[in-house]
């Protein structure tokens, strides 16, 4: 535990061990993965993370917030809950990690990791959001958000996609990826025979030549494959669908990004899965 003497003098050097093991975890997936922690910025969503404060390493204040009322709340709360608190002047907490000295608060929160397995005993019916090479971070935490939304139970990342964890990834998410399982898996043939001995089908999206997602049973238990931003999904997950599904548009349309093409199956999805509920 951090004791209040221990934030008498803020941090103030980009040289101290902690400034630097921050900028690595920002920096480098491999550090991320290796020690399992990620970077939370931002009051709402460290707001979010410290309701669980088994779920964080570290607090970090901004020593302009820390002498104010709101944080002298927030470090009592920390320190309450036993949770290292560090105070470090608000220039080199941006260094560190871009954008984060503006707000002056920051997190360490540990990975919610899971197995495909675990994700999918969590829920009746289903719902894996399977990321397939997509590139830009704001993307993938959005559809975390959005997966999160629609009741998804877990995202299920393909080698080439960015990681989860990045910290723009975390940020775009809202805090989703503090809740949202995921798991990481090495390509599609071994999950496509993994997803048939739990009879989850795998539906892929395509931009069109596919079923009409209105027009397809979407309440029984899936994985839901959303692919790169530029090139969609890939060959190998073709293969393995059992459906695919495009997202019918106005003809003035010619196609949806993967963040809004996504939202709209989930929705459907969903609107399925109540209606049955309501009828059931």
């Amino acid at each position: 535990m951090t004791h209040p003497a221990d934030l008498s003098v803020p941090i103030a050097s980009r040289r101290n061990p902690l400034i630097r093991r921050l900028a690595r975890l920002d920096q480098v997936p491999a550090a991320r993965q290796e020690e399992g922690l990620y970077i939370l910025w931002g009051w709402k969503v460290v707001e979010e993370a410290l309701r669980e404060p088994e779920r964080v390493e570290r607090l970090l204040l901004g020593s302009r917030l820390a002498r104010q009322a709101a944080g002298r709340s927030l470090l009592r709360r920390a320190l309450k809950d036993s949770l290292p608190v560090s105070t470090v002047e608000e220039e080199i907490l941006d260094e560190a990690v871009a954008g984060a000295g503006d707000q002056g608060i920051l997190a360490l929160a540990r990975m919610k990791r899971a197995s495909p397995g675990e994700m999918a005993a969590l829920r009746r019916d289903p719902i894996l959001l399977v990321a397939d090479r997509i590139q830009d971070p704001g993307n993938l935490g959005t559809l975390v958000r959005l997966g999160e939304a629609a009741g998804i139970a877990g995202l299920v990342v393909v080698p080439g996609t960015v990681d989860p964890y990045h910290t723009r990834a975390a940020r775009a998410s809202a805090g989703s990826i503090l809740r949202v399982p995921v798991a990481r898996i090495p390509g599609a043939p071994e999950f496509a025979s993994w997803c048939r001995s739990r009879r989850l089908r795998i539906a892929v999206t395509l931009p069109e030549g596919g079923t009409p997602c209105d027009q397809a049973d979407l309440r029984s238990g899936m994985a839901l494959v959303v692919g790169n931003e530029g090139e969609g999904v890939s060959r190998e997950w073709l293969e393995a669908a059992d459906l695919r599904l495009t997202v019918s548009l106005e003809k003035s349309v010619q196609s949806l990004n993967v963040t809004l093409a996504a939202a709209m199956l989930l929705y459907e999805a969903l609107r399925q899965r109540r209606r049955g509920e309501e009828g059931g």
